[in-house]
């Protein structure tokens, strides 16, 4: 018997498989030919879930290297500030002086506020007001000038409009920290007449 008997006795000696076990080699088959993949290894896990967490907790860190906050003038004169994140206030103030803003910026940790009154403000509201009720309260909001100087545009950024600011006027600004990505912060303003002292923000909690 020569080789190639030899080779096809062989062949027919083999049982034929299965259609399970085809199927099984198969799948070994391609399992081999994908690529594998990059194993995560216990620190990068960890710190990914802390990230994760951060997020959660404080909404206004993002992790993701993006500016604490922007200030952009825009064609119409109108300056507009993004806060992603309540740090550097004095930072936040400087860029405000470049596009033309005298600004006090305070940012506040959650439920707390700055104890008043810490200046004379231009508009009746600060510091308590004088109303009766809710609505008469309202309109006097909605008369007040500085609704008209700061409105607030999304989640996360104001415009300004300086041309309702006087010369010499200082625009009090108060973030506080509101632990929700929906409304990451809270925000109160007036103006301080030209002249006057701005004093340092005394932080309180806020009964309300």
């Amino acid at each position: 018997m020569d080789e190639m008997d030899e080779l096809k006795a062989m062949w027919q000696a083999v049982p034929p498989a299965s259609p399970e076990e085809l199927a099984g080699a198969r799948q070994r088959l391609l399992r081999r030919a994908r690529p594998r993949r990059r194993v995560v290894t216990g620190p990068r896990l960890l710190v990914a879930a802390g990230v994760a967490a951060g997020l959660v907790v404080t909404p206004l860190i993002s992790g993701t290297g993006t500016s604490a906050y922007a200030v952009a003038e825009s064609p119409d004169g109108t300056v507009m500030v993004t806060v992603n994140e309540l740090r550097d206030p004095s930072g936040l103030e400087a860029k405000l002086a470049e596009a033309g803003v005298k600004a006090d910026v305070t940012f506040l940790a959650p439920a707390m506020r700055c104890t008043a009154p810490r200046f004379v403000s231009v508009d009746q509201t600060y510091g308590g007001a004088p109303a009766a009720n809710a609505s008469e309260l309202r309109s006097l909001v909605e008369r007040s000038r500085f609704s008209k100087v700061v409105q607030v545009k999304s989640i996360r950024t104001i415009r300004i409009a300086p041309q309702y600011i006087e010369p010499g006027e200082t625009l009090v600004v108060e973030f506080r920290d509101n632990r929700s990505s929906y409304i990451p912060w809270l925000l109160a303003t007036s103006l301080a007449p030209a002249g006057t002292t701005v004093k340092p923000c005394a932080p309180v909690k806020d009964p309300h």
